[in-house]
């Protein structure tokens, strides 16, 4: 089905993928009045188009890169210091991924972590971040909720999706699944990281 550029005028979720910030700049003023901005970068754009990415930043609510490129951006090794540095310039959230690490997320006030998914054989991790980047905005424009929970949820979609991704080549995998099975890895990240209180006597 062809997407007409009067409905993509008026899109509600935008996602400024990774190319050149000035066309990403150019796309964002195309838009209307988006409820949700997100966008990603590169080490090539964060050395070569500085100033662009800049002032694309002030312009965002959510900037999803890996640590490599957080670090480069900030000019700081510490990734609480170099959240910090990004969430000053304008993103109300900070997601920074870390491969088979798992993924944060930064606000002002608070820090969130998502594990990545344990697997046993990772065939092709190419695109494992463009597919977080589907899982987590795809989350947020189903649901049409922005607060804080469902930003940690839409964490998890990103991590799921992105965990897909390197069982197959290329795209291959995503398009194998359906919402069944992504309900079931989401069930199985859930009890990967659920534990039970015991408070000391």
């Amino acid at each position: 089905m062809a997407v007409h550029a009067e409905s993509a005028n008026l899109a509600k979720s935008l996602f400024l993928a990774n190319i050149d910030p000035r066309l990403q700049l150019d796309v964002l003023r195309q838009v209307e009045s988006p409820r949700l901005v997100a966008c990603d970068t590169m080490n090539f754009w964060i050395e070569s188009r500085r100033s662009d990415l800049l002032e694309l930043l002030k312009r965002v609510d959510v900037l999803l890169v890996n640590d490599g490129e957080a670090r480069q951006l900030t000019e700081q090794s510490n990734l609480v210091k170099a959240a910090r540095w990004i969430l000053e310039r304008g993103p109300k959230f900070v997601v920074i991924k870390k491969g088979e690490h798992g993924a944060f997320m930064f606000t002002s006030s608070s820090v969130f972590f998502a594990p990545a998914f344990p697997l046993e054989d990772v065939f092709d991790p190419t695109g494992a971040g463009d597919s977080f980047a589907g899982g987590f905005m795809g989350y947020l424009a189903r649901t049409g909720k922005l607060d804080e929970a469902h930003f940690r949820r839409a964490v998890v979609y990103g991590s799921t999706m992105g965990s897909f991704a390197v069982e197959r080549f290329s795209f291959q995998r995503l398009i194998e699944i359906g919402q069944a099975e992504i309900r079931d890895r989401l069930d199985d990240f859930r009890r990967l990281v659920a534990f039970e209180e015991e408070l000391p006597a």
